[in-house]
């Protein structure tokens, strides 16, 4: 598989999480999408997090095309995650006592 299929797999697999999020709004037969589809900045990031996932999808160097667009799929994800650990505060990782905990009855 080319680099440029692989890149497409990934960029479809991202798109396919915006279709089945509109699929899912228009079950509940509402009559207006919400105000992010009407707003350009959503387009060009929602543009960007496709072409990241095709770039990982590169970078994995995945041979098949099913796991290209599995990762294309799983970048919203993966992206969120990393963001959500990157913003935890520095405390939380510091909650460690100066030095391993001592065996024995504390004084």
């Amino acid at each position: 598989m080319s680099g440029l299929e692989m890149f497409l797999w990934g960029f479809a697999g991202s798109a396919s999480v915006e279709i089945v999020a509109l699929l899912r709004y228009y079950s509940f037969n509402r009559p207006r999408l919400p105000e992010r589809y009407h707003m350009m900045g959503f387009w060009v990031t929602r543009l960007a997090l496709a072409s990241l996932a095709g770039c990982l999808a590169l970078g994995y160097e995945i041979q098949g095309r099913i796991l290209a667009f599995h990762i294309g799929a799983a970048t919203p994800l993966i992206i969120t995650s990393l963001a959500r650990g990157l913003r935890q505060p520095l405390e939380e990782h510091a909650r460690i006592p100066h030095g391993p905990p001592r065996a024995g009855p504390s004084r």
